[in-house]
């Protein structure tokens, strides 16, 4: 099938293991959970293909045209991607480990929640590209440009990133340690929780950050918080089990937590704000103080009532709330979303009944 066209062609489910498509035209094919497992498609135009679940492990792919696909779920373990045009690919939680992506282009790649551990890719092209809450521990990416990349909540524990181009990277919750960010090239980074450019780190704090060193990160924050209100802002990282802690947040504090929460308790100071992800789950907690709390994940209350004294109360479609609400004086903005659920009371002001 050296060269075929097979242009939009329905080949889903289709077991084409360690078939020869070097060359072959696959533009927006439907190859969606289709074994292509060693097959050769080195060359290959599959622009726009569709390849969902898709099984492509040590499939050779190298200098393929891949822009546009959507191969989200799919596995390409230890696939020759070397040289491929991958611009603007989907390939949301998928499985690339080990993987050869050198000098591929993946720019405005959408690779969130992926598996990239062990990738090499020297030389690839990654701006602009969504690498939240992606594991890129131990990959080589020597030299890649990641300029404007969303690497927030991932994982680059053990990464090689000398030489690589970071300016406008946003890399607040990255999970970081031992790996090589001599020599890496950046005018500044985004720290702030929200990617918008509000917490910018410069200088050799660039390299504290990204090395892992919580406590320089820490202190970076704090001092170049937008409008110079010493904004803490601290993360809870997904996988992570707190039990029986006493945690105190004082004005203006940003806290986002996506990690479980067991029998502690949060002190809210004046204007601080607290997202419960969507990850996140609190159980027999309670949550005290004039802060505004919204809650994508769960929350148990512990000791009722389980939320005393918030500003705000927002709770999204995803979340879930069980417990008894405690109102201030001023009383509580409520906001709940369609598909949100709740088993909840809401009592006013000095009212404990």
């Amino acid at each position: 099938m050296l060269g075929a066209d097979l242009t939009g062609a329905n080949l889903e489910k289709a077991d084409l293991e360690e078939a020869n498509l070097e060359m072959a035209i696959l533009a927006g094919a439907k190859l969606n959970r289709a074994n292509l497992e060693g097959a050769n498609l080195e060359g290959a135009n599959l622009s726009g293909a569709h390849l969902m679940y898709a099984q492509i492990d040590e499939a050779k792919l190298g200098g393929a045209d891949l822009s546009d696909a959507d191969a989200s779920y799919a596995d390409l373990v230890e696939c020759d991607l070397s040289g491929a045009k991958m611009s603007k690919i989907n390939l949301t939680s998928s499985n690339v480990e080990r993987a050869n992506i050198e000098e591929a282009d993946l720019t405005g790649a959408i690779l969130a929640d992926a598996n990239l551990s062990g990738v090499v890719g020297r030389g690839a092209k990654l701006a602009g590209a969504d690498l939240s809450k992606t594991d890129l521990s131990k990959a080589d990416l020597t030299r890649a440009d990641l300029t404007g990349a969303d690497l927030r909540r991932a994982s680059i524990s053990g990464t090689r990133l000398a030489g690589a181009i970071l300016t406008g990277a946003k890399v607040f919750g990255i999970e970081a340690g031992g790996g090589d960010v001599e020599g890496v090239i950046a005018e500044w980074v985004d720290n702030s929780a929200d990617g918008d450019g509000s917490v910018r780190v410069t200088g050799d704090q660039i390299a504290a950050v990204l090395s892992g060193k919580a406590a320089a990160a820490a202190a970076v924050a704090a001092a170049t918080a937008s409008g110079g209100d010493d904004r803490i802002k601290r993360y809870f990282g997904k996988g992570d089990v707190l039990r029986n802690a006493n945690l105190e947040f004082g004005q203006s504090a940003y806290v986002e937590i996506e990690s479980r929460f067991e029998q502690c308790s949060i002190a809210l100071g004046e204007g601080a704000e607290l997202v419960v992800g969507q990850d996140g789950v609190l159980v027999d907690c309670q949550i005290t103080g004039g802060g505004n709390i919204t809650i994508h994940g769960q929350f148990f209350e512990g000791a009722s009532p389980g939320i005393v004294g918030p500003k705000r109360l927002v709770v999204s479609s995803h979340g879930s709330v069980v417990g008894v609400v405690q109102q201030p004086d001023q009383s509580t903005h409520f906001a709940f979303e369609p598909g949100c659920k709740l088993r909840m009371r809401i009592l006013h002001a000095n009212n404990h009944r």
